[in-house]
């Protein structure tokens, strides 16, 4: 799916360029800098329909494409790194412990400061994002959403919505390539997906794929609507 990422891609490889010349003293100073770059590149955070601290969470996507695309060493660039990308990367270790077998809640308060629905989210953020980009395999996110929800079942609505937001990603991917042409194509992968996910109840809305194909990935809407066949009436709802 790298070609439906190519623009955020190339927008945060500019922004890199950026900040290996520059001193940002803050992390708020690069989230505003983000925020401005995808505004001139036309480019939306990784999102569904909630745009809360959006572009603070779309520095993981940052962070990766730097790391891993770029393959800038954290240790070689410790001011930018431990500076401006502090949570991403005790989500990064954080989860790699998880993965690693270490117990999640444990893993959380050391890594993160404390254990709450935000920071365990971040987490999970990081690992998707990569999973997205091509930087990890869907498997570890999907490991890591067993082992996390098997801990903090307090959690399992927010772990619900996830999986729901993460299939409908995973789709409007499909439709935006043109690998799901039709409404039977994209209920087979959806069913493959809820099953991948151990969730049959997180099946998304066609309203939200297509508010992740056509707003954040910038597929064409009439092409969309097609392979949804999503009428006015629908729409409207």
């Amino acid at each position: 799916m790298y070609d439906v990422h190519r623009r955020r891609i190339e927008a945060c490889t500019y922004i890199w360029s950026v900040l290996l010349k520059e001193k940002f003293g803050r992390r708020e100073q690069v989230v505003a800098f983000l925020e401005k770059v995808y505004r001139e590149y036309d480019i939306e955070p990784i999102r569904g329909k909630t745009k809360i601290e959006i572009f603070d969470k779309e520095m993981a996507t940052l962070y990766l494409v730097g790391k891993y695309g770029l393959g800038l060493n954290p240790d070689d660039y410790s001011e930018i790194f431990n500076k401006i990308f502090t949570v991403e990367l005790r989500s990064e270790e954080a989860a790699t412990s998880i993965l690693s077998g270490a117990d999640p809640e444990k893993v959380i308060r050391e890594k993160m400061g404390g254990v709450n629905e935000n920071l365990i989210f971040r987490v999970i953020r990081l690992v998707f994002t990569a999973s997205l980009l091509g930087f990890r395999d869907e498997k570890d996110l999907v490991k890591l959403l067993e082992r996390l929800e098997d801990r903090f079942p307090q959690y399992g609505k927010r772990f619900l919505r996830f999986k729901k937001f993460y299939i409908a990603f995973r789709i409007a991917e499909g439709v935006a390539v043109g690998k799901i042409r039709n409404r039977l194509e994209k209920e087979a992968l959806k069913h493959a997906l809820c099953i991948k996910l151990n969730a049959t109840r997180a099946a998304p809305s066609d309203s939200l794929v297509r508010e992740i194909a056509v707003n954040v990935l910038k597929a064409d809407e009439v092409e969309v609507n097609d392979a949804l066949k999503i009428d006015k009436i629908e729409l409207s709802l």
